[in-house]
């Protein structure tokens, strides 16, 4: 049963990376069988009851079926549309996904294969035909290089090359092919992901230099020479995001929390429940439109779900990040690539209404795959504490894979 939810969910995550995006606004039969495929993954492995001794998933589970009940509750109150409705309800789903699919992280390099695989398509998907996409109309996929897995393949990439991989051939492999995302975010004019990038490149190389000197000297060797052939390139990126911010500052996301203030605040009811599913607002940072989203997973949280479900969701994904850093405090390249395409969602971005974050989410609950042997054994003894009961071979399964992963950051 376990290898058939894999096969599922790998059949899905093929599925979603080369025939669907993100946020589609007319699903077809391509989003019928991907919902299919993870319902048979979820059913066939992925829900399992060692899942619920984990300290995020209770936190998780009580900020969704509140959410589900609450926001559809407010919504149908107070008369909100229907199609409204479902389509905030199947964005917010993707917080579900660690739930459902968690049982499959025995599989580690099969889970990381399914983010690295559709951040990789998803990018050379919007590189390959943005002029087209934009001449036919065809904006689902313009959102593409918005997914937080492009920025989760960039960020892995690159670090992972520049840092961690110790076979010269595949460092530098590993240094080119994440161009390929971080050219995707640079057409998008990601400027926070962007920056954040820079941010940790920056932070590994120190710690590089701190402790391998060498490697760390060779690798700012390496990117010096590549700064000077890529210089005029270079300073068109940064001339764009000049311009950019100029242009729309840091896109009102404030004078957006204000406008969800005045929405949230209408009644003592609203403040508490919030507006539930369907609502909708006038956003200044989409030219005061109507939309029924805001750029942020915790501000959406506040907005629909009021304090409550604001409250929940922080308590969430604290908890989320906290078992996240506990478990990859030895591995600094893939808590990185985990960690910057999630801050942005929470805080910046409308990609938290995705598969991808669902999907996100899931690898800073479980993902744990480039550890030395020694990490992946005090990590393994830690986990069998809680599941020996459900899985009384957790120790030799984790060691066997521990022989097999790569290192450790440096």
């Amino acid at each position: 049963m376990q290898r058939i939810g894999l096969g599922a969910l790998l059949f899905a995550a093929i599925l979603y990376a080369c025939f669907s995006s993100p946020t589609p606004d007319a699903p077809g039969l391509p989003e019928i069988l991907i919902l299919i495929s993870l319902a048979l993954a979820a059913l066939c492995g992925g829900i399992e009851r060692a899942t619920w001794q984990t300290p995020w998933a209770k936190p998780l589970t009580i900020l969704v079926g509140y959410g589900l009940c609450a926001g559809m509750f407010v919504g149908v109150f107070v008369g909100n549309a229907s199609a409204d409705m479902a389509r905030d309800v199947v964005g917010f789903m993707a917080l579900a996904v660690p739930l459902l699919l968690a049982g499959h992280y025995k599989n580690q390099k099969a889970l990381f294969a399914v983010l690295l695989f559709i951040g990789m398509c998803f990018a050379a998907r919007y590189l390959a035909m943005p002029d087209m996409l934009i001449g036919m109309g065809n904006t689902d996929l313009l959102y593409l290089a918005n997914s937080p897995l492009v920025a989760f393949a960039a960020t892995w990439l690159l670090l992972h090359g520049c840092f961690q991989q110790k076979r010269v051939w595949l460092a530098i492999i590993c240094a080119i092919a994440s161009a390929l995302p971080i050219l995707a975010m640079a057409g998008m004019m990601q400027r926070a992901t962007l920056a954040m990038l820079a941010g940790a490149w920056l932070v590994l190389l120190v710690v590089t230099l701190l402790k391998k000197p060498r490697r760390g000297i060779t690798v700012a060797i390496g990117f010096s020479i590549l700064l000077c052939i890529a210089w005029p390139w270079v300073v068109g990126l940064y001339g764009a995001l000049v311009d950019k911010t100029n242009a729309v500052g840091w896109n009102a996301r404030g004078a957006e929390i204000t406008a969800l203030a005045d929405a949230v605040n209408q009644s003592p009811l609203t403040a508490i429940f919030g507006a539930g599913w369907g609502s909708m607002f006038k956003s200044p940072a989409v030219g005061d439109i109507w939309v029924r989203f805001s750029h942020s997973l915790l501000t959406s949280l506040w907005w629909k779900l009021g304090w409550v479900g604001f409250l929940l969701g922080v308590g969430a994904v604290t908890a989320l990040v906290a078992g996240m850093v506990k478990r990859l405090r030895h591995d600094l390249v893939m808590l990185c690539a985990l960690l910057l395409p999630l801050l942005p969602a929470l805080l910046l971005y409308g990609s938290y209404k995705s598969l991808c974050f669902g999907l996100l989410l899931l690898g800073c609950a479980r993902l744990n795959w480039t550890l030395t042997p020694r990490n992946a054994n005090q990590t393994a003894s830690h986990d069998c504490k809680q599941r020996a009961s459900v899985h009384p071979d957790c120790q030799s399964h984790l060691s066997a894979d521990a022989g097999r992963d790569g290192p450790a950051a440096a």
